[in-house]
């Protein structure tokens, strides 16, 4: 029998005041702390990777944390991140150590681990937050130039996380090397050194690698991937700084056991200038073109196969480029897909920044996602996402591989944000494009409009050989012109996916900048122009939006905006709930299904990293959040900044061991408090168990009073956290 539309409509209000009611009457099963654990499926009690699994996704499956009892999240433990000074750090060599950590923890069977920007790596209790044991760096960073191809003090700043696998927790660490670290004991097992020196540093065949004739950063900000049938550790490399002073970029492909090179696949050509290479790579400058247009069917330009742009700029791609002006690091998490041997990652910018002047033609690799062999390094396709990148548009932040319902049709899909604004969806197995997605609240300048309909109305055209050699944005003038979205891009940050729910969340943002294109001639040059340039013509807006869009259609389902307040890190899924930290210094959770906001807290610090959940020893889910000690582009990103000099904290959040009833929360309560806490009830509750034709009074007394106790308990509970 179908009940009428208004009792079907009391009848789920009913259902849904039981279920949360519900809430409120759980108790934690009695059970040993291994036993609760158990209990967990791997992928809800633990969070091993830097976006919570290995492909990438900054989701967790949990359901113990919800939207239906987040309101009663509570302070759980405190960990104080110790001071550089309190460090009793051996590091040598370096001017300066950041403060604090700019990554977000991992968590593996109740043990929460922390890495700092000092590499230093933290193990507490989940339960607790008790240290359990912390590993010191030692590296040497002193007279580092002359026995690697390193820029010494650049290796700073960019440690971005840590991964665990097979026992270990492993690290990107500094002087081009990756580090193991038994996670039990804090001990150092595996330490793969050298790693851009193969060669003497004044071999004739290169600067270090072969056919390379620049710097290298010396440590990426993420920690290597690895392909389990062929035993393969994967690590990428990149140039140091983003100018011309910068190594030959390359992913490689070693040996687990013996470290031994088994692949390596460069993603720029080498030098190309004979007038400034020294030693000269004339003849593989000229291979590398051609081998272009041999694999150029495996090359999509902005949706387009580069078969059909100008073979001749293709094969002569960054011209005589100066030294290895190129791309820096692979700023993002690398996934490989086990069942197809297939690795994928994103790549930077050209460089230098803003500047092409000697680099005509699309600079690939730069700002693009790449698929590639992982047990050979073959390349398997590419897709730039933004050709002949002259504003800063790299392809950072974590790659995400997944099962997707995309135009109907189940497949698997390879999703990438970039600078430039734009979330790219891409078929896995060709790279063909399914979706871009695009944020209506970014506001674009005019130099970034310039009529490539086909993609979004938006960048350079690669079919136009004048907009393929153009020397910089607003050339010929040297004025300073406003550029939005600035060199920190319009997304800068970590993307998440829902699998159950087909979606993708993204935080994208404004902040404009006044700048201006300079000489890029120098050798060292790291920026081919000057930031914020003095006489502003008027103080630019800054504002940030977390956007959701629906994988299948490809439109977006919500936004939610914050004015003055910019945005970098990332978001994070979990339990209908999307987590993330701006830098007003506001945590808030979302509905992920409606983007109302369900969760808020002022911790009173700007923030830069997402949360993560796992499950405690007890098999509890806790929040884990790093506040402080990561500023960053303070006068980019908001009026609050972004960062504190200060250290920091490692914060845990839990649910109380028993959700009080909404009688026992109003128990005793003033009827003058009561009304006042009454008019923090949301008028649509109200509407909703207001009289309606056909229902008993009685009814829709038990029914809304259930219903709103529920709504009072809620706000008195957060009140009390507030106090």
């Amino acid at each position: 029998m179908k009940l009428p539309n208004s009792l079907g409509k009391m009848a789920a209000i009913l259902i849904a005041a039981i279920l949360v009611l519900s809430v409120f009457s759980v108790l934690t099963p009695s059970m040993k702390p291994a036993e609760a654990q158990a209990q967990l499926p791997r992928e809800q009690r633990n969070w091993e990777y830097l976006n919570g699994n290995a492909l990438g996704h900054n989701y967790n499956p949990q359901t113990q944390l919800n939207k239906d009892n987040v309101q009663f999240l509570e302070l759980k433990w405190i960990y104080p991140i110790p001071t550089v000074s309190q460090q009793a750090n051996r590091l040598q060599g370096f001017p300066t150590v950041t403060e604090g950590s700019m990554a977000p923890p991992i968590v593996v069977d109740g043990v929460v681990y922390s890495v700092l920007n000092s590499k230093m790596i933290l193990a507490l209790d989940g339960k607790t937050g008790k240290e359990l044991w912390r590993y010191i760096s030692t590296f040497d960073n002193r007279n580092i130039n002359s026995s690697l191809p390193v820029i010494s003090g650049y290796q700073l700043g960019h440690t971005h996380g840590i991964n665990y696998a097979d026992g270990k927790i492993w690290m990107n660490d500094f002087g081009c090397q990756v580090s193991a670290i038994d996670a039990k004991t804090g001990k150092s097992v595996r330490n793969y050194t050298n790693l851009c020196r193969e060669i003497p540093m004044d071999s004739p065949q290169g600067m270090g690698i072969p056919t390379n004739s620049g710097f290298y950063a010396g440590a990426g900000g993420h920690p290597p991937s690895f392909y389990n049938r062929d035993n393969v550790m994967i690590w990428a490399i990149g140039g140091a700084s983003e100018g011309t002073w910068g190594g030959r970029s390359y992913v490689a492909g070693y040996d687990v056991n013996t470290g031994q090179l088994k692949w390596r696949f460069f993603y720029i050509p080498p030098c190309g200038d004979p007038a400034t290479c020294k030693p000269l790579f004339q003849k593989e400058k000229q291979d590398w073109g051609n081998w272009l247009v041999q694999n150029c069917n495996k090359i999509w330009i902005q949706g387009i196969k580069s078969c059909t742009l100008d073979q001749d700029l293709l094969r002569n791609d960054f011209g005589n480029m100066r030294f290895n002006s190129g791309v820096s690091n692979v700023w993002g998490t690398m996934v490989v897909d086990q069942e197809t041997g297939i690795l994928y990652f994103g790549t930077a910018q050209a460089g230098p920044d803003w500047n092409a002047t000697h680099a005509p033609g699309f600079r690939l690799f730069g700002a693009s996602v790449i698929a590639l062999n992982a047990g050979t390094g073959e390349l398997i396709w590419a897709h730039q996402t933004t050709a002949r990148d002259l504003w800063d548009y790299d392809c950072s932040w974590n790659t995400v591989l997944g099962n997707a319902k995309v135009k109907g049709q189940n497949k698997k899909v390879v999703i990438k944000g970039c600078k430039n604004g734009i979330v790219h969806v891409l078929d896995a197995a060709t790279g063909e494009l399914q979706h871009l997605l695009e944020s209506p609240d970014i506001k674009r300048t005019p130099e970034q409009l310039l009529g490539n309909k086909e993609w979004n109305g938006i960048l350079l055209d690669p079919r136009n050989k004048e907009h393929m050699t153009k020397k910089w944005t607003n050339y010929p003038s040297t004025d300073a012109f406003w550029m939005s979205c600035n060199v920190t891009g319009c997304l800068e940050s970590d993307i998440a996916i829902d699998p159950t729910r087909n979606m993708v969340f993204a935080g994208t943002y404004n902040s404009p900048g006044w700048n201006r294109v300079t000489n890029a001639d120098p050798r060292g040059v790291s920026l081919g122009g000057q930031l914020n340039v003095p006489n502003r013509p008027f103080t630019p807006k800054i504002n940030m939006t977390i956007n959701a869009w629906d994988l299948d259609t490809g439109q977006l389902k919500w936004k939610y905006f914050i004015d003055e307040v910019g945005f970098r890190g990332g978001v994070m899924v979990s339990g209908g709930l999307v987590w993330f930290a701006a830098t007003d210094g506001t945590a808030k959770a979302l509905d992920a299904d409606t983007g109302k906001v369900v969760y808020q807290q002022n911790l009173g610090i700007s923030q830069l990293i997402q949360p993560t959940i796992a499950a405690d020893a007890d098999g509890k889910m806790k929040l884990f959040r790093v506040v402080g000690g990561h500023q960053f582009f303070a006068n980019l990103l908001g009026p609050a900044g972004s960062g504190s000099p200060v250290p920091g904290a490692i914060m845990a959040y839990g649910l109380p061991d028993k959700i009080p009833t909404p009688q026992e929360i109003i128990k005793d309560l003033p009827k003058e408090q009561l009304k006042e806490v009454l008019k923090e009830v949301p008028k649509d509750v109200l509407a909703e168990v207001a009289p309606q034709e056909g229902i008993s009074p009685i009814s829709y007394g038990v029914i809304g009073i259930g219903l709103v106790l529920v709504v009072i308990a809620g706000v008195l509970f957060t009140r009390r956290k507030k106090v």
